[in-house]
């Protein structure tokens, strides 16, 4: 947990080589991983960038939804907007349920934020997919410590997939 509380926990579906989307969508939609992305992430505030946001058809209900964009015009129904990633973990901090805040994407959010993670809540998928233009950061041993990883769980569709918590190494 970093110096004010609150800890800071990026939430993401990786492929083996950190693949996490394609066109600006989300490569695999598995129900299990948008159930456990909820559960977690209810009640917490979330931030996202623009195009994360507009790949929803709303807000995230039950969460304070922070959007991040450079447009000083940009309005989101239901949505915070921030202009800076610095800005939207202040507002996030003073939301409702702020002990966790969460990053929810895109790849360019999360390169941002990657350095003030204190958590990371990944799905595994165990597939390298074709179609691919966006990655997660490499997970590095040296700087994270995986402190909890689930049975390998497969889909109807034959996709193997694990739920995988990692801490910040101090």
């Amino acid at each position: 947990m970093n110096d004010s509380g609150h800890k800071i926990c990026a939430i993401v579906a990786v492929g083996d080589n950190f693949e996490i989307g394609y066109n600006g969508d989300l490569i695999w939609h598995i129900k299990e991983d948008l159930k456990r992305f909820k559960s977690l992430t209810m009640g917490h505030p979330v931030i996202m960038g623009r195009k994360t946001r507009e790949s929803l058809p709303k807000a995230l209900p039950g969460r304070t939804n922070i959007v991040i964009t450079r447009n000083p015009d940009y309005e989101s129904p239901d949505s915070v907007i921030a202009h800076s990633l610095d800005e939207a973990i202040g507002i996030a901090k003073k939301s409702e349920g702020s002990d966790i805040i969460f990053i929810i994407g895109g790849g360019q959010i999360y390169e941002e934020a990657f350095p003030v993670l204190d958590n990371l809540e990944i799905t595994h998928i165990h597939e390298i997919p074709e179609n691919v233009d966006t990655y997660f950061p490499e997970i590095s041993a040296d700087d994270w410590i995986l402190t909890e990883r689930s049975d390998v769980f497969e889909t109807a569709k034959g996709l193997n997939y694990d739920f995988e918590s990692y801490v910040r190494v101090k």
